[in-house]
């Protein structure tokens, strides 16, 4: 699968709908989590130096595209700059050289930056983890200026003129981040057993607000400004897909050098990745969405180009962004419903016509499905929730938290409802709990083993995804230790299973390849602490 000239949609929608938002994302607070599982600390890692690989689209001639202003403009703000030292051990960053790669720029017209490490031991020389990474997104001016302003953050200004909460600021759309990051989770290189522990370790830092599809350069909004209440005029880009080509690239070598890798003290060229034997793509939130929107067109890339005859072993897997489908649901109450957008077709049409979302990509496949079979409907394919269900066909694994307090509360204030369970609203056992969000998670994520007979692309699954949901709350697990290797489900009341026991079952084809839990109070879970 390729990507196509179309418009992307991601979860940030519903929220763009309304007046409060979070997206998705590394979440700082956890509303709506149980008080003994309460929200996940702030992501270090979200804000974090390269020849064109297949660039995706070419974007149509016309007039040049202003530049991003939007530090200037809003004022409220400054994002951290690359700082600090390297660190023995840790992931190095990389600052990607714009003037090879021109729309790799965050949101604010910084360059975008990515984190390395290589692997260790030279049996794992061309095996390789990257990592799309998240924090959260915006998809229009409002939305946006409140991101940048860091509206609702813990400690920060107030912002008067604004409804708009967020958990991200502008460190979220902007270069920079200290010169190492620490490797945890699935990229944890000692302690735990991880059977990716030695593999080469990337971390693709997230700077776009697009869910990595963006394709819009220079896109001007005219706000109140959520501070001063003063009206301005703003510039920003949405180039999360071109950062991602620019990402490939330099890891491939493609017409640029290797990556060299200094924290050790020494002076270690990165390996090609299209000499890759095996890669594990990662996305965690609005990197899961990243996934769902690339993760096939990044394994025909690397399949296109691989060295050495043959193909990489590829598998994803996807964390902190799966909900219940869109499409089957009761779109009545949305906020946007006094608009005229009732119903999920509405829905698709109005993401559609997004200026954040023009030139954004989109799985090819899926639009020549939707074009053959159901004509009229190319706009479901960007849907996340769809995509995911129907038209990726790279072998896939699931991470989600079934009460994820971030995932759950965009539900929970989208007005959406379920048509059996009614709206995503807050009860059960205790009070606080996501209970309705996650009986319809839990029931659909069981399903996934039978998405190869249900699936719109469903002949060409050759295997059926995996599944690892424990009735825990915290959001974005994958890269944190203590969410990897100390939550577990124990289905049978006999032998916990923690993510990489399941993992690994589905990959190799032995156990259990669907576990999830099955028990409200939490009596099959183990949570983090």
């Amino acid at each position: 699968m390729t990507f196509s000239h179309a418009r992307a949609a991601s979860l940030l929608f519903l929220l763009t709908l309304g007046a409060s938002a979070c997206g998705s994302g590394p979440a700082r607070r956890d509303a709506g989590a149980p008080p003994d599982d309460a929200g996940a600390p702030p992501d270090d890692a979200a804000v974090t130096s390269d020849a064109a690989v297949d660039a995706g689209p070419v974007l149509d001639a016309g007039p040049p595209r202003p530049e991003a202003n939007i530090r200037e403009a809003l004022g409220c703000a400054s994002p951290i700059p690359v700082q600090g030292s390297t660190r023995p051990g840790s992931l190095e960053l990389h600052e990607v050289d714009t003037t090879t790669f021109p729309d790799a720029l965050c949101n604010d017209g910084t360059p975008a930056v990515l984190y390395f490490r290589p692997y260790r031991g030279e049996a794992n020389r061309n095996r390789w983890v990257v990592s799309l990474r998240g924090g959260g997104g915006c998809g229009n001016g409002d939305a946006c200026a409140g991101r940048w302003c860091g509206c609702g953050n813990p400690g920060t200004r107030d912002c008067p003129f604004t409804d708009f909460d967020t958990n991200f600021n502008a460190n979220n759309m902007s270069g920079g981040g200290s010169r190492s990051q620490d490797g945890g989770g699935v990229q944890r290189r000692d302690g735990d057993p991880n059977p990716l522990a030695d593999f080469n370790h990337v971390q693709l830092i997230y700077c776009s607000s697009d869910g990595w599809a963006g394709g819009a350069r220079g896109v001007t909004y005219t706000v109140t400004h959520p501070v001063t209440g003063a009206e301005v005029t703003y510039t920003m880009h949405f180039l999360g897909a071109r950062i991602l080509d620019a990402d490939l690239a330099i890891l491939r070598q493609d017409g640029v050098p290797p990556l060299t890798y200094t924290a050790d003290g020494g002076a270690v060229e990165m390996p090609d990745l299209d000499e890759a034997e095996a890669v594990v793509f990662v996305g965690d939130s609005g990197g899961g969405s990243g996934m769902i929107s690339n993760l096939d067109r990044m394994a025909d890339l690397l399949r296109e180009h691989h060295v050495g005859g043959g193909a990489p072993d590829m598998v994803g897997i996807i964390d902190a962004i799966v909900g219940p489908d869109w499409g089957r649901l009761d779109w009545t109450n949305n906020p946007a419903a006094s608009a005229g957008i009732l119903t999920y077709q509405d829905a698709m049409a109005a993401m559609a016509g997004s200026p954040a979302n023009e030139n954004a990509s989109l799985d090819t496949s899926c639009v020549a499905w939707h074009a053959a079979n159901r004509p009229g409907s190319e706009a479901e394919c960007g849907d996340i929730t769809h995509v995911l269900r129907h038209h990726i066909t790279t072998p896939f694994f699931v991470r989600m938290a079934l009460f994820d307090g971030l995932i759950s509360r965009t539900y929970r204030e989208s007005g959406l409802a379920d048509p059996e369970l009614g709206p995503f609203v807050l009860g059960g056992p205790m009070d606080n709990l996501p209970l309705v969000f996650a009986q319809v998670l839990q029931r659909e994520l069981a399903a996934f083993d039978v998405l190869p007979s249900t699936a719109e692309e469903g002949d060409e699954i050759s295997v059926a995804p995996g599944v690892f949901a424990p009735s825990c709350s915290r959001h974005d697990t994958i890269h944190n230790d203590d969410e990897v290797y100390g939550t577990s489900i124990d289905p049978t009341g006999t032998a916990p299973l923690f993510f990489f026991d399941v993992f690994e079952s589905w990959r190799t084809g032995v156990g259990s390849s669907i576990v999830t839990s099955m028990d409200p109070m939490r009596r099959d879970t183990v949570c983090a602490p």
